[in-house]
């Protein structure tokens, strides 16, 4: 059903089942249905008579507690991990990719792993287009050293640029920004919304507050190994704290007093990391963090807003 044959970064998986013609019409919009999924680790269930289904052009975001199956089930629907129950149904002809969470440091370059999966998709992606993204991800300078002395989050850039490039029906994304820069992860939203807007599906597991409201469509929250009925997980629902990142400054002396007076916080915090000074606050605060700091003329490095609980 699926060929993944790369040590380490492959993240190209290719699936053509057959269908029944009752299934076949329901998917004309749907591309995935999964039934009554269940998985077993030395007798221990961890998911459980679990069923979904994924239409064109539609995102769903998978959260839930670490542990709680949501990579397990990713990998499942991606044809990685058979289940010990239930079945998988992918449109006939639907192409799949994967952005797993981990990769094993290939003795490769970004560069010639590019080329080597663009040969073995059969794709012809102009060298612009593949340089363009270099540059949107800041890897322009990481091209040609091998892999396995990349970053995690350097990786994970790599392998964004190669679902973007293979342009997929199907793309499956595990925790896909953790260990990527701010801008980075700008870039890659919105190249997932252009991806969607052509009809790209995807399946996400995430834990990102940002990724979550800006891509999906549904959020499914996995609790005890099933789909939890009523699922109370709503995107920013959760945020409680503002955290800024700014640049040490000289007014920075009597900013802590000024801070305090405007936002009237009992849960700010300042701490001076020579020079650069982290300030978190309750979330009520950023809007008056952020005209203070605009005011006072202070470089704002990092924005972020941070959840009670993942």
């Amino acid at each position: 059903m699926c060929s993944m044959k790369m040590k380490g970064m492959t993240v190209s998986l290719k699936k053509q089942v057959q269908t029944s013609e009752a299934t076949r019409i329901k998917m004309d919009t749907q591309v995935l249905i999964a039934e009554n999924i269940s998985k077993f680790y030395g007798g221990k269930p961890i998911l459980n008579d679990l069923s979904l289904e994924l239409n064109k052009g539609e995102a769903i975001a998978l959260v839930g507690v670490n542990g709680s199956g949501k990579s397990t089930l990713i990998r499942i629907l991606a044809g990685l991990t058979r289940p010990s129950g239930g079945s998988v149904k992918i449109g006939e002809s639907i192409t799949c990719g994967l952005i797993p969470d981990h990769y094993e440091k290939i003795n490769m370059s970004i560069r010639k792993y590019m080329q080597y999966m663009q040969g073995i998709e059969e794709t012809h992606i102009s060298a612009d287009t593949v340089d363009f993204y270099y540059k949107e991800f800041r890897l322009e300078s990481f091209i040609d050293t091998p892999m396995k002395y990349l970053s995690k989050g350097t990786l994970q850039k790599a392998a964004a640029i190669q679902a973007l490039l293979s342009k997929k029906d199907i793309l499956f994304i595990d925790e896909p920004l953790s260990g990527q820069d701010t801008l980075s992860q700008m870039n890659f939203v919105r190249e997932m919304k252009k991806r969607k807007e052509d009809g790209m599906a995807i399946v996400m597991s995430s834990h990102d507050t940002y990724l979550i409201e800006e891509l999906s469509d549904r959020i499914l929250q996995i609790e005890d190994g099933k789909i939890a009925d009523g699922t109370d997980y709503v995107y920013g629902d959760r945020i409680t704290k503002c955290v800024f990142l700014i640049r040490n400054h000289k007014s920075l002396t009597n900013l802590s007093d000024i801070i305090r007076l405007k936002t009237s916080d009992e849960q700010l915090s300042i701490g001076d990391y020579g020079s650069l000074c982290k300030v978190e606050a309750d979330i009520r605060s950023s809007k008056t963090l952020l005209q203070l700091f605009l005011e006072e003329d202070i470089n704002i490095i990092k924005y972020e807003e941070m959840e009670e609980s993942c």
